[in-house]
């Protein structure tokens, strides 16, 4: 630990202490960097606990209104807190860090009025603080990185806080590469999900799959111009490749009937969204979709199917992919009758916005194909 200056003139023997801590912090950075441990974010942890003598290091993450601890190092018991634990964001340094409202460095919490009244600090026991926001690359905070220790610490300056900054680039530079990494693996698997269920619809029935892979340029055009982010977009274009995958339970007899379905077996069609549901439910990567399967058949004014939803109960990418549907089914050929034009079929989406379709998803899907009212 570093003394206290009184205004004299280190001595050589300061000298060298304080040689050897930035030595030592130096060289614990240079083996950060090289990626030679096994947990980065954990041995990061030890490195600023040690290099600042402090009682325990945490990387937090915020979620929501709360702080959650992703990784503790040090006696993180006598504070209260495990990993994995939490506490309620708006009480803490940390959001005050962010917020630019406490500097990174508090040496004495309860001589600080800034800090001293808080709950934290008196259940906690906190007495000395560093903190710094952990940032990615696009500027979002995931959390911070802090060190606390119960005692007083007059000794903590700005070097250390930048000694900190350090850290931090390297730890939200490594979680950041995780989330990345795991989202790529998501995308993977219900890449491979979407793609076999497809392949399966396309071998059963080649109208419906083709009919599926036609809806989702449309679809995601929708999505886009309805302000849907590109991740609610890309769900959008998966329900749209998936909304009729149920049919694969759906007998011959009727999937191919040359003529119109009587209703006996319409009330066979109907159970479709159902099994759909189901076969999306069960395939990894992919069962967050099963509710918009579910209820792609699901009118404005709840008279469609299975479960009579009306207006906003339905999810959104299942009114977009029911427009969208809807327009390339009217405009199809099909054995027990001709396509309809594309005039037409415009017409009957009109007309029907507020009682079948979602208005607003008329309005979108007009836009898309140049017949909006701009």
């Amino acid at each position: 630990m570093r003394a206290i200056s009184n205004g004299a003139p280190p001595s050589p023997a300061h000298d060298r202490t304080d040689r050897a801590t930035e030595a030592g912090r130096l060289e614990g950075l240079a083996e950060l960097a090289s990626g030679r441990t096994p947990s980065a974010v954990e041995h990061t942890l030890t490195l600023a606990r040690e290099a600042l003598d402090m009682d325990v290091a945490f990387v937090s993450r915020f979620a929501e209104d709360r702080m959650e601890f992703r990784a503790l190092e040090g006696d993180a018991e006598s504070f209260g807190w495990q990993e994995g634990g939490g506490v309620p964001l708006e009480g803490t340094f940390c959001k005050r860090v962010v917020d630019g409202n406490l500097p990174s460095v508090v040496p004495d919490a309860g001589s600080d009025g800034r800090v001293s009244g808080l709950e934290v600090t008196r259940e906690a026991g906190i007495g000395s603080y560093v903190g710094v926001p952990l940032r990615f690359s696009n500027g979002r905070v995931y959390g911070t990185l802090c060190c606390l220790s119960h005692a007083p610490e007059p000794r903590l300056r700005e070097r250390d806080a930048r000694f900190i900054e350090v850290l931090a680039r390297l730890v939200a530079d490594q979680i950041e590469r995780e989330e990345l990494e795991a989202e790529r693996r998501r995308l993977e698997v219900r890449a491979t999900g979407v793609g076999a269920l497809l392949a399966a619809l396309v071998a059963r029935d080649g109208y419906t799959g083709d009919h599926s892979r036609a809806v989702v340029g449309q679809a995601a055009a929708v999505a886009r111009r309805m302000g849907l982010s590109e991740e609610r977009v890309a769900e959008v274009e998966q329900v749209a490749l998936l909304h009729d995958i149920g049919k694969i339970g759906v007998g011959d007899a009727i999937l191919n009937k040359p003529g119109p379905l009587n209703e006996a077996e319409w009330e066979v069609m109907r159970v479709h969204p159902v099994i759909g549901e189901e076969i999306v439910a069960s395939t990894e990567g992919l069962s967050h979709l099963a509710p918009a399967i579910r209820a792609e058949h699901e009118r404005w004014d709840g008279k469609g199917y299975p479960d009579g939803l009306s207006g906003e109960d339905i999810p959104i990418a299942s009114r977009i992919v029911l427009v969208c549907d809807a327009f390339h089914a009217m405009t199809s050929d099909r054995p027990y009758r001709k396509a309809m034009r594309s005039e037409a079929a415009l017409g009957e989406l009109r007309r029907n916005a507020g009682s079948q379709f979602c208005p607003r998803t008329v309005e979108a899907f007009l836009g898309v194909v140049g017949q909006g009212d701009e």
